[in-house]
């Protein structure tokens, strides 16, 4: 599960193409097929996001939830990616834009009714 928070004015009209962003990121620094994590939008009102003062209305949270494996540069990699890629495709400065990957071992997943650690069949590595 990913979560993306910003202001509903800048990020609404903006939601295509930042899950675009972020499934070709994912798929480029992390080798996961696109659309095969959920994104969620969650469209503040301004009275309802107080951020940092000294970020514009286009500051941008993003979670990304993964299982635990991947190496540091692979993660930092990620990061950096999603920097540049929404700096050049959407205009987002990289000071407005604010990344956590959340690691949970595999056995904390659960999907298709079985526990992240009992899958055998994911088409992509989580050890990269």
């Amino acid at each position: 599960m990913i979560t993306v928070f910003g202001l509903k004015s800048k990020l609404a009209p903006r939601r295509e193409k930042l899950a675009e962003v972020i499934y070709n990121s994912l798929h480029l620094g992390l080798d996961i097929p696109k659309g095969k994590h959920a994104i969620r939008f969650l469209c503040l009102e301004k009275e309802d996001f107080y951020y940092p003062f000294d970020r514009s209305d286009d500051y941008t949270v993003i979670e990304i939830n993964l299982m635990a494996g991947r190496m540091e540069g692979t993660k930092k990699r990620l990061i950096k990616m999603l920097f540049s890629e929404l700096e050049y495709k959407l205009g987002i400065r990289a000071h407005d834009v604010e990344i956590t990957i959340k690691e949970q071992p595999a056995h904390c997943w659960g999907f298709r009714g079985m526990t992240g650690d009992e899958a055998r069949d994911l088409d992509y590595d989580i050890y990269v």
